[in-house]
């Protein structure tokens, strides 16, 4: 059975501190991802990135898009 992976906001900006945004989800929460498929779009400071899946797996969110959440904090699972 394959190991839960966990899916990061990443550090983007000099304050780990500094919360950014979860801009949206690009896979709905339950659906099968497969690795490095893109699951979602952050942004902090007007900086954009897309966030993608570390395995294959189930996406469970734990962020509804549109929160904030402080970098590095986790967003989703993959089991």
């Amino acid at each position: 059975m394959p190991a839960l992976s966990e899916i990061f906001f990443p550090q983007m900006s000099g304050d780990a501190n500094e919360l950014g945004v979860l801009v949206e989800w690009r896979v709905p929460n339950g659906q099968k991802v497969a690795p490095y498929q893109v699951v979602a779009e952050v942004t902090v400071n007007k900086f954009d990135a897309e966030i993608n899946s570390p395995a294959a797996g189930t996406l469970s969110w734990l962020v509804a898009a549109g929160e904030e959440v402080r970098q590095g904090d986790p967003i989703a699972t993959v089991d």
